[in-house]
């Protein structure tokens, strides 16, 4: 699934660019370039974690792992999901604490067992897939009053999904960066987290089209979740600021132009 901007920005103009010769349009296309790179970054600030500060990449990821932690608890860190596997059977759990305090940890694995199916607690390996399913609040967070739903048996392995998690932000932008790089030039002030080479997998393009009555340029950001990643309407804010921006571009353009053709002609 892609997403995709289009700018064309010339539409109050493009008539009127039409008449001029081939070496006028083509600083016109120049600057039409150069605005969609720019509209590129701005919608890559406006993809979800909004902005381009390393404050929000940290933001993030200490939302990301507090999310995992509300859901996901380490064998020998049960913490507040204690209680929730008490209610499910009280015996069983004193039983479970008693061998656990005792130092017996063949005994305490076993009633860890029992005691997590009674209270429906998935037990053993990350399974990013109840990761998934518990995201049901807003920007595909979990909800702060989330119940334990897995208890892993490996705190390493806990640690490393954090990790991985984590590495995924900025995914997303990155697309939109590299349909800006598509575009050729130079694309300064993107933070390693959000840009192309933190994100190898994350591509995108830009297709330039050209025509007699002016040309077009369509990004596609083709990172499978961009959907989920983008709001259209901030997309569709960006892209009538850059439409604007493009227009007084090529109004101050053509103004320089034609007083350096009045001046050569003195």
């Amino acid at each position: 699934m892609r997403v995709t901007g289009k700018v064309t920005g010339l539409d109050p103009l493009k008539r009127k660019i039409a008449i001029f010769p081939k070496e006028v349009q083509r600083p016109m296309d120049k600057l039409l370039i150069q605005e969609v790179r720019t509209l590129a970054v701005e919608s890559a600030r406006v993809t979800l974690p909004f902005g381009l500060s390393d404050k929000t990449y940290k933001k993030l990821a200490a939302r990301i792992k507090s999310d995992i932690l509300r859901i996901f608890k380490r064998a020998d860190q049960l913490g507040n999901a204690y209680q929730q596997l008490e209610a499910a059977d009280p015996a069983l759990a004193q039983q479970y604490w008693q061998a656990q305090q005792s130092g017996d940890e063949p005994r305490a694995r076993r009633l860890l067992r029992k005691l997590s199916a009674k209270a429906g607690v998935a037990i053993g390996a990350i399974r990013p897939e109840l990761h998934q399913a518990a995201r049901t609040a807003q920007y595909g967070r979990v909800p702060d009053n989330a119940k334990t739903v897995a208890i892993i048996s490996k705190g390493d392995a806990l640690n490393r999904y954090i990790a991985k998690v984590q590495k995924q932000i900025g995914a997303v932008k990155a697309g939109w960066i590299a349909a800006a790089k598509a575009l050729g030039g130079t694309v300064r002030g993107i933070p390693r987290w959000a840009n192309t080479g933190a994100h190898k997998n994350s591509h995108g393009n830009a297709a330039v089209k050209r025509a007699e009555k002016g040309s077009t340029v369509e990004l596609t950001n083709q990172v499978s979740y961009a959907p989920q990643a983008c709001d259209d309407g901030q997309l569709r804010h960006a892209e009538r600021r850059a439409r604007l921006r493009l227009q007084n571009a090529i109004a101050e353009k053509l103004k320089a132009m034609a007083e350096r053709a009045f001046r050569q002609r003195k």
